[in-house]
């Protein structure tokens, strides 16, 4: 029988198994409408109107359902308003954080609550400025920093107001512990604890997505912008170091575009290191550890549709 030759060994090609689960793509799609929905009667009534928002967090609970929720915020390929899907994964990436924090399911809902309200606030702003590309003037900047005050007024506006720390999430969520945040210049003792969790779902959805004005970025250099905010005092420790442990676990398996043009499947991370890159295999079947091949890095994470076209 004839002998293999040496390091000619059969490669495995990673195969490219469906990611999405119809039903979440579709129940995901209906918690968008009726956010948009929301939006529109806070619009018209200049208020928050509280059992339906305490509705909607009901019907986003079961999607805050781990890797199956990091998955599906990465590889959904996404229409409709920006505004509107970031609140809902912000929402949804809330829901995950008060599970792995082991909240009560009540204090998940209202996490989840202050999460999708975040930019209830940019409705008094004029859309013009919100799809402005490229940077704000000062005067547009300044007005643009006043939508947490402006969401804060429209909640307390309702019923949703009698929630002392719903509303103050709205109102805080990017105030830093070091004092440098908005609108108020707060310091980490006095923002809530929501405030403090929401800031850092804000940041890396807003990061790792496509915006009018920038392009999505990898979660691993998100990964490392959150860790330096949380070294340097910005945002809070404890939250912030176990939602990158979390969700970098929960990336493996997910499809990423690498900087030398190739497709890999994220197939290890080492989750005791915060500054860990992953290992992926490339469409042809090699495997690459990125953090010894300092000459590819991770550009961003794959939709469905991309994977499909690769």
């Amino acid at each position: 029988m004839p002998q293999r030759a040496q390091g000619t060994a059969a490669k495995t090609i990673p195969l490219k198994e469906p990611i999405l689960d119809e039903g979440y793509v579709r129940d995901y799609g209906e918690c968008f409408i009726e956010l948009k929905a929301l939006f529109e009667v806070t619009k018209a009534h200049d208020s928050v109107d509280k059992d339906s928002a305490e509705a909607l967090a009901q019907n986003i609970l079961p999607l805050c359902s781990g890797a199956k929720a990091v998955a599906h915020i990465h590889n959904m390929t996404l229409k409709g308003e920006y505004t509107i899907h970031h609140s809902l994964h912000v929402a949804i990436l809330a829901g995950l954080m008060g599970k792995w924090l082991k909240m009560p399911q009540k204090d998940q809902l209202r996490l989840i609550t202050a999460g999708f309200l975040i930019l209830i606030g940019n409705l008094r702003i004029e859309q013009a400025m919100l799809d402005k590309e490229g940077v704000l003037t000062p005067d547009e900047r300044k007005i643009m920093q006043e939508h947490p005050k402006f969401g804060h007024e429209l909640i307390m506006a309702g019923g949703l107001g009698e929630d002392k720390e719903i509303a103050e999430a709205v109102l805080q969520y990017h105030e830093r512990g070091d004092g440098s945040g908005y609108p108020r210049g707060l310091v980490k003792e006095e923002i809530g604890e929501f405030a403090r969790i929401l800031a850092i779902m804000d940041m890396y959805d807003a990061m790792a997505s496509d915006r009018s004005y920038a392009k999505k970025r990898s979660p691993f250099e998100v990964f490392n912008i959150l860790s330096d905010d949380i070294m340097n005092g910005q945002l809070d420790t404890e939250f912030g170091f176990r939602f990158i442990r979390r969700v970098c676990h929960s990336l493996n398996g997910n499809w990423v575009k690498l900087s030398n043009g190739e497709a890999g499947k994220i197939i290890y991370i080492d989750e005791s290191r915060l500054a860990a890159l992953p290992v992926v295999q490339t469409m042809d079947g090699e495997f690459m550890d990125l953090n010894l091949r300092t000459d590819v890095k991770v550009e961003y994470l794959l939709t469905s549709r991309e994977i499909e076209e690769e």
